[in-house]
């Protein structure tokens, strides 16, 4: 799941010249440009404060298309959230699930099933119904988020993969940015316009409710799979859960040398932060 808030800097020039025109390739060149970016997936984000960032990841419920209007205006790209590994209890489709595709609960997050990809029913929901959802209120991109489903079960890989390039199909003008998922990377080259990592620094301990340090072995790993998609031309992007005002200015300063864009926020991904 996402992130919080970052830096309070102005869209740049090459996101604003490109946001609003229907094309992927002006879309996904604004996308590579931002500097800035938020993730707020819990809660409706004021649209005066998300208009300071070039790019935004959001749930979409909240938001009407005229709120697109206002972000598209102000020159900021917005991606609208889609699960692709997971239902949600709320969400208006969740009835729609077979229980047959359920391969288990998420024990990380309540009322969060896991769901097999293989079962093309599942992929017409996505596709069908969640991301249509995200193209209808305006949005210029779609966060695919759990693509990690295809870790905890690994089986499902193929199934993951089908539906990203189903949804790379079936919505040829937005950028996709996908969440992790590193083993599905080199099968998915082409469609995804971007990658997020979160925790590269500072990780959510969902065991605990808070935080912890990611070790650094982990962290190059991370950090590996974020300058190489960037060298292949994609555009990358870091969530961190740095707590303190040390720890987040510590985690800025180390994001500004590696060159990555990131969003320091609460585990939740419920609001903008201001330290």
């Amino acid at each position: 799941m996402l992130v919080a808030f970052a830096a309070t800097l102005v869209g740049s020039c090459a996101a604003t010249g490109a946001v609003g025109t229907p094309d992927r390739p002006a879309r996904r060149d604004a996308l590579r440009a931002a500097g800035t970016f938020a993730a707020v997936l819990s809660e409706r984000a004021d649209l005066d404060a998300l208009v300071r960032y070039d790019a935004v990841f959001l749930d979409p419920a909240p938001y009407r298309p005229a709120d697109l209007d206002r972000l598209r205006a102000a020159g900021t790209l917005a991606l609208g959230y889609v699960n692709v590994g997971e239902v949600e209890a709320w969400r208006p489709f969740a009835d729609r699930v077979d229980p047959a595709w359920v391969l288990g609960e998420n024990p990380d997050w309540e009322g969060h099933r896991f769901v097999d990809a293989r079962e093309a029913g599942w992929r017409e929901v996505v596709v069908g119904t969640a991301a249509r959802a995200v193209e209808q209120r305006g949005f210029d991109g779609l966060f695919l988020d759990m693509a990690d489903v295809a870790v905890v079960y690994p089986e499902t890989a193929d199934g993951v993969v089908a539906l990203v390039r189903e949804l790379r199909a079936a919505y040829p003008d937005l950028v996709l940015v996908m969440n992790r998922g590193f083993p599905l990377l080199g099968r998915l080259e082409g469609v995804l316009d971007g990658l997020l990592v979160e925790g590269v620094w500072v990780r959510a301990d969902l065991a605990s409710g808070g935080t912890a340090e990611t070790p650094p072995a982990e962290r190059e790993t991370l950090l590996g799979h974020l300058h190489a998609f960037r060298r292949a031309g994609g555009a990358v992007f870091v969530i961190d859960y740095a707590q303190t005002a040390d720890q987040t200015a510590a985690v800025r300063a180390a994001a500004r040398r590696e060159g990555l864009p990131v969003f320091v926020g609460d585990v939740a991904l419920g609001r903008l932060r201001r330290d």
